[in-house]
């Protein structure tokens, strides 16, 4: 079986086992802090996609939230895992929530997959061939004013609330724009703009198992996005995420209120 079926197999297989899963109060832990949460979920529901992996493509590099990478400097593909992209959703709406999936080779982009749990809803991408949601073919807005646009922002505390050296430009792009939503999770909020549903997007902190499914899907459907500096956004580490339905918007949001001189 070639990569991008495995996956989609894969991720199909464990959306159906978290949707019948009942979580008790005492299988929920906090990480960092009472507001990052980790449940006998995640980490069950990346051990099965790392083991499917690994017994199929045992060269391959894996990467994902719960676990060490594995594999670190073989010669294979790398896979980015989030067995549950917003944990917090998970625990506490089982809703809006989703198990992601990207493979890349090195810094070419294979393919993508974001499954939406609850809905069901398969996001995903192969790299120069679309994106779609199950077989509907994606593409981004076409909306370009400011005053158009609809802005997603996950972490809305940090992004626009908490003092940092963007945040006076942040929050006046978030008075200037149509509405400001927060979903909880990167990898849906992504494949939201993917899908025409929303139009910009900025999140102070993202990790890599975060967007490497769904920023492919993005750029498929048209979409584009970068890091607050304008730079190509690292596949191996944390970073703040800035994306757009269209490489305009996001050059406009950037010289207009993040101060980016072109």
């Amino acid at each position: 079986m070639e990569r991008f079926a495995l996956a989609r197999e894969l991720v199909l297989q464990a959306g159906a086992a978290l949707r019948e899963s009942r979580l008790r109060e005492d299988e929920i832990q906090h990480k960092s802090g009472y507001q990052d949460l980790v449940t006998r979920w995640d980490k069950e529901t990346e051990q099965f996609l790392r083991r499917g992996i690994s017994e199929a493509f045992p060269q391959d590099i894996i990467v994902g939230e719960e676990y060490p990478a594995a594999n670190e400097g073989a010669e294979g593909c790398t896979w980015y895992l989030d067995p549950i992209d917003g944990t917090t959703n998970f625990v506490s709406q089982h809703r809006n929530y989703a198990v992601s999936v990207g493979c890349w080779r090195g810094e070419e982009p294979l393919f993508g997959l974001v499954l939406d749990v609850e809905r069901p809803a398969l996001y995903w991408a192969e790299a120069g061939s679309g994106a779609f949601r199950d077989g509907t073919p994606l593409h981004t807005s076409r909306r370009r004013e400011v005053q158009e646009l609809l802005m997603t922002v996950p972490g809305v505390p940090r992004t626009l609330l908490n003092p940092h050296p963007r945040q006076e430009g942040l929050l006046r792009l978030a008075r200037e724009v149509r509405g400001v939503r927060s979903l909880g999770s990167v990898a849906l909020e992504l494949c939201a703009l993917a899908a025409g549903e929303a139009d910009l997007f900025v999140t102070l902190r993202s990790c890599p198992w975060d967007h490497n499914a769904g920023r492919i899907i993005l750029a498929e459907a048209g979409g584009s996005l970068c890091d607050l500096e304008g730079e190509f956004l690292p596949l191996d580490r944390r970073t703040p995420v800035l994306a757009a339905n269209a490489p305009e918007t996001l050059r406009l949001v950037r010289e207009r209120y993040l101060g980016a001189a072109e």
